[in-house]
């Protein structure tokens, strides 16, 4: 008898660490180092600007910017009869300083001009901050290579 209880009581045990252990996955990320999720919130304002410029939404990208680069941003950027992005990749990246202010992401785009269909490789680095305890945002932008695929068409 005491045998079936022991077995009883561990598996309980077991059942309940397996149960718990699941729903933590459920609810996110554990990061203990980031415990304001700056990565987190970073990665994700990364991913929609990014995007943002893949499908040439200039303006929208345009918001995620350092306000004193907006109009340089938007008079270099080809117009979208001009040109297609076809996809992106970023490389690895990690925060910069100890008060996860500042990242620095290197994005290659590919793309093609409407009058040339062959494919031309745009690289970015985009410079990201953020200011005070929020997680806001801003990046400032230098593409290379872009003239080639805006001077193709």
């Amino acid at each position: 008898m005491r045998t079936i209880t022991t077995v009883t009581t561990v598996t309980t045990a077991l059942l309940l660490i397996a149960s718990s252990l699941g729903l933590g996955c459920a609810f996110g990320e554990f990061r203990p180092e980031d415990p304001f999720k700056r990565k987190f919130s970073l990665e994700d304002q990364h991913k929609d600007y990014t995007d943002n410029v893949r499908w040439s939404k200039f303006n929208e990208a345009s918001a995620f910017m350092v306000e004193d680069a907006r109009r340089s941003f938007l008079d270099k950027m080809p117009k979208f009869e001009q040109v297609r992005f076809t996809d992106w990749e970023a490389e690895p990246w990690e925060l910069e300083d100890e008060d996860m202010t500042k990242a620095t992401i290197f994005v290659r785009y590919k793309g093609y001009s409407m009058s040339n269909p062959f494919e031309v490789e745009v690289k970015e680095t985009q410079h990201w901050s953020r200011d005070g305890n929020g997680n806001n945002w801003t990046v400032e932008s230098e593409f290379i290579d872009l003239d080639r695929l805006v001077g193709s068409s």
